[in-house]
């Protein structure tokens, strides 16, 4: 995240006048929310939506990420992968580890915890390291789920990252599993690649290793210029990001896997259209809302104009939904 947060706090993007900082839950309180928080937190039900509003705002303060303001720390990304009750639980149950790279408030390994896995070879990374007491403090849970936490940039100088806490405490070659959930289009193509090739220096030798998760996609690949006030850096360069079809997301990691020397499996990469998720039955936890329940989606920061492609763009936007891919070492 070294080139979105390459100084301080934009000016005015705490300001809870912006549409992604939703003042009342509606939709993002789930059942598979309320269940954890009451089941596995403990918490009592009349308290659930006081505690909530006020970790919440905890976290604006540390960045006001519009995935905070929209209560995203909710959404339980992993347990929607296709693989999750399949390989994910199994292989945590029978002793692999696994890595939650921008695991913000940890809620996908507490969901993993709450589903039957041992936390005990469970790992959380994001660059806040405030989100370590705060995810705590979301689950109360200090007593019982370890002290896994690793601060960390990922793009960072490389002599920074080699000293970092992920190749320090961690360990290259290490980790059976990697989750990135709704994390790579943060960035530009050219950090994205970064990225992924430092993810797969993380993983395990081990045939086997896999790195899963999900994010934005479209149907044909665009990079798109982000909207205030996240548009520009300090110096005032103008930021972008890139959004993958299922087509350039699968050559990123084969380029990746090829710069790293990790042999890799045909990677499998699904394009999930929005209003497929939208349709999905009510009290389903998606992540993705309709819009008439959400009027605000993440697509609003972005500009409908493209970059570098400008042909691949409709009169409203491109056609987005959700990629969800496993890369599997060979």
């Amino acid at each position: 995240m070294a080139k979105m947060l390459d100084g301080p706090v934009p000016n005015g993007a705490r300001s809870v006048s912006w549409p992604w900082y939703h003042h009342t839950l509606t939709t993002e309180l789930t059942v598979d929310a309320r269940k954890l928080l009451e089941q596995y937190s403990k918490i009592p039900p009349e308290d659930i939506e006081s505690h909530i509003y006020r970790i919440r705002d905890k976290a604006w303060g540390v960045f006001p990420w519009p995935c905070v303001g929209e209560f995203w720390f909710l959404s339980f990304g992993l347990a929607k992968h296709p693989l999750y009750h399949t390989m994910v639980l199994p292989r945590l149950i029978s002793g692999d580890s696994l890595l939650d790279l921008g695991a913000c408030l940890g809620q996908d390994l507490r969901k993993c915890v709450f589903d039957g896995a041992p936390p005990d070879r469970l790992y959380a990374s994001d660059l806040f390291v405030e989100y370590e007491d705060l995810s705590y403090e979301l689950w109360r849970d200090r007593e019982s789920f370890p002290n896994h936490f690793f601060a960390d940039d990922v793009l960072s100088d490389n002599d920074t990252f080699m000293q970092g806490n992920l190749m320090m405490k961690l360990g290259p070659g290490q980790t059976d599993m990697i989750v990135i959930n709704m994390f790579l289009h943060l960035f530009d193509y050219c950090n994205q690649m970064k990225v992924v090739t430092r993810i797969l220096r993380l993983l395990s030798h081990k045939p086997g290793s896999i790195v899963l998760g999900s994010q934005a996609g479209v149907v044909e690949p665009i990079e798109q210029p982000l909207k205030p006030p996240f548009d520009k850096t300090q110096d005032g360069e103008k930021r972008t990001i890139f959004r993958h079809s299922p087509e350039s997301f699968t050559r990123m990691w084969e380029d990746a896997g090829k710069a790293a020397g990790v042999p890799l499996r045909p990677i499998v990469c699904e394009f999930q259209k929005s209003e497929v998720i939208e349709a999905s039955a009510p009290g389903m936890d998606t992540g993705l809302a309709a819009e008439e329940k959400k009027p605000f989606t993440a697509d609003d920061l972005f500009s409908r104009a493209s970059t570098t492609r400008p042909k691949v763009v409709s009169q409203s936007g491109p056609e987005t939904g959700r990629l969800y891919f496993s890369v599997i070492r060979s």
